[in-house]
């Protein structure tokens, strides 16, 4: 290394260790204020400081005579070429670490335990929006053995590229009868949180609600034909193979003939010996009776051979020979 390099690289060092002092001095003369940071930024005209404190009236002072009483102690002291301080207000002091950790001091130097002001600030913090927050307490807190003890609230990143961006740390201490007295407080700010993953689902499609059934008698409207869009390319109908149909064979129908009537017999005289008178009686008496046996026939159902030839009596030998004489 080069003697100019190293008297760029003293020099940046030596400004870093006069940024250091100005703002551990600024603490210690507005500690009543609420300090909480320096911005020192560096000008051809000089040099421009701006303080952020929660209660700027007690910074600046009446008419201003306090700050200014400020500005010419820091340029004495530091050396600083026409330096201008200006006051800023912290907008949300319960997520800055640093005021919060002094406050935590002033409660423990009260005479307040100091697990009770870790829950109050802890608490404080969270109720302001914070993602997390964790107070270390270390020294001799219950006897004459120095231990620490930690609070911790929500969610606050330890490694990685998170606890760079997210998490805002502070450390100050506090002089007790006990002894020393040293208080850390992080906090996780849920703004600059990286964001989370989330999952979304995905719905089913709504099915269409069952049609009532129509009634009986209405035909169900019909439904709109499909009209093709012009940009897509309709396939050519595949005409598929018509088979032969043979025309069926007429169905062969057996008429059913009616029955023939049998025919009836003619009425025989009746032979008695009754006048004349009774045989004209006799006549219409017999016309009506084969009127009935007629339709009685009809009604019967035709009977058999079997039973004709079984009821049929059997020829007696004299006519078989009178028949046979007569055909001879």
């Amino acid at each position: 290394m080069s003697a100019s390099e190293k008297s760029a690289v003293k020099s940046i060092l030596a400004m870093h260790r006069t940024y250091a002092e100005i703002d551990e001095y600024l603490e210690r003369e507005l500690r009543e204020a609420g300090y909480a940071g320096v911005d020192i930024q560096k000008n051809p005209i000089g040099s421009r400081l701006t303080v952020f404190v929660t209660r700027p009236g007690l910074a600046i002072g009446r008419r201003g005579t306090g700050i200014k009483d400020l500005t010419e102690r820091v340029a004495a002291r530091f050396n600083l070429p026409n330096p201008q301080i200006a006051v800023s207000e912290v907008e949300a002091p319960e997520l800055n670490p640093r005021i919060m950790a002094a406050r935590t001091a002033q409660i423990v130097a009260r005479g307040t335990a100091f697990r009770r002001a870790a829950t109050w600030t802890m608490n404080s913090i969270m109720a302001a929006g914070a993602s997390g927050v964790e107070i270390s307490v270390a020294g001799k807190l219950r006897s004459d053995r120095s231990h620490s003890e930690k609070y911790r609230m929500g969610v606050v990143p330890k490694s990685g590229e998170a606890s760079k961006r997210v998490v805002r740390e502070a450390t100050t201490d506090v002089l007790l009868k006990l002894g020393l007295y040293g208080i850390q407080v992080k906090i996780a700010l849920r703004d600059m949180m990286p964001p989370t993953v989330e999952y979304i689902e995905q719905q089913p499609e709504a099915q269409p609600a069952p049609q009532a059934p129509a009634a009986e008698g209405v035909a169900p409207a019909p439904a709109p034909a499909a009209v093709p869009t012009p940009q897509e390319a309709q396939p050519a109908p595949v005409e598929a193979p018509q088979a032969e149909v043979k025309p069926a064979a007429p169905a062969k129908t057996r008429r059913r003939q009616p029955k023939a009537e049998p025919k009836a017999e003619p009425a025989t005289e009746p032979k008695s010996e009754e006048p004349a008178k009774a045989e004209t009686t006799g006549t219409t008496e017999a016309t009506s009776v084969t009127a009935a046996e007629a339709t009685e026939a009809a009604q019967e159902p035709p009977k058999p051979d079997s039973e004709l030839e079984a009821k049929a009596e059997p020829a007696t030998v004299q006519e078989v020979e009178q028949v046979a004489k007569s055909e001879s």
